[in-house]
């Protein structure tokens, strides 16, 4: 299984390379300072789509949908589903507005995608959970969280997850025992503080935390207090415990059948 995690700044654009050679894309943010769209990352590299999954409907996560749309697009589509788009388009609404992205999640809830059932064999285990607006009522804490998991290797995309989410998560025993399994912990809403809650890290210790971000624009984000928790992987001459997109690039992982693990990044 191979990860990519891509720079696009403050967005958030994941490709999961599955086992059974199918491709499941997590966000599809692009980068609006290098140009780097991942429609064109899959044109160019002939790829079709099993599944796209959007953690947040936020612009940030899904800016080149338009494109992936036009180009490729998915087989299947998943997002939180205990939002209706009457409810989306109406708290959208109210909070300035919808951009061509969520425009076309909307799209995708009310024709291409409802009532979606398809089922697709990635060769990996996949478990998913998400809020309902019962619980909350703003669009971070209703992020979609999945966890993939191969070859005893676990990671975990928790889009833009704040701490009175996780901790809510933390209340489903489901939840945590995925947790238990994590290895690769990407951080939510970007490594933002607001995103960080020590007590998801009573549970498990892991290897490394990824930070797909960009300089610091909106609050400080917590790089220092993530690096309290991992355990560290060996990268080149030193020990890591926190990768960033900022200062790292594109990160690259790839996983062996036998759960030997290779951190890349460019």
């Amino acid at each position: 299984m191979r990860i990519h995690i891509f720079d696009v700044e403050h967005g958030a654009c994941n490709v999961i390379e599955t086992p059974n050679n199918q491709l499941i894309m997590i966000d599809c943010g692009h980068n609006s300072t290098t140009g780097w769209r991942p429609s064109n990352w899959i044109v160019r590299n002939n790829y079709n789509m099993a599944n796209l999954t959007v953690s947040n409907i936020d612009e940030d996560h899904v800016s080149d949908l338009i494109n992936i749309d036009y180009y490729c697009q998915p087989q299947t589509f998943k997002t939180n589903w205990n939002l209706t788009p009457d409810w989306i388009e109406r708290k959208k609404n109210q909070r300035g507005g919808i951009g061509d992205g969520v425009r076309k999640v909307l799209q995708y809830l009310r024709t291409t995608f409802a009532g979606d059932s398809v089922t697709i064999d990635y060769g990996l285990e996949r478990q998913r959970f998400c809020l309902s607006t019962s619980q909350f009522d703003d669009f971070n804490n209703l992020s979609l969280v999945t966890f993939f998991f191969y070859a005893g290797i676990g990671i975990v995309f928790p889009g833009d997850l704040e701490k009175a989410g996780w901790e809510k998560h933390l209340e489903n025993p489901d939840f945590v025992a995925c947790l238990k399994r994590t290895t690769l912990f990407v951080a939510s809403h970007h490594g933002r503080i607001g995103g960080y809650s020590e007590k998801v890290f009573t549970h498990f210790k892991p290897a490394i935390v990824i930070i797909s971000d960009k300089p610091v624009e909106h609050d400080t984000q917590a790089h220092s207090k993530y690096s309290a928790h991992p355990t560290g992987i060996n990268f080149g001459n030193e020990v890591r415990k926190v990768l960033t997109t900022r200062n790292d690039g594109k990160i690259t992982i790839d996983i062996t059948p036998q759960g030997s693990c290779t951190v890349n990044v460019s």
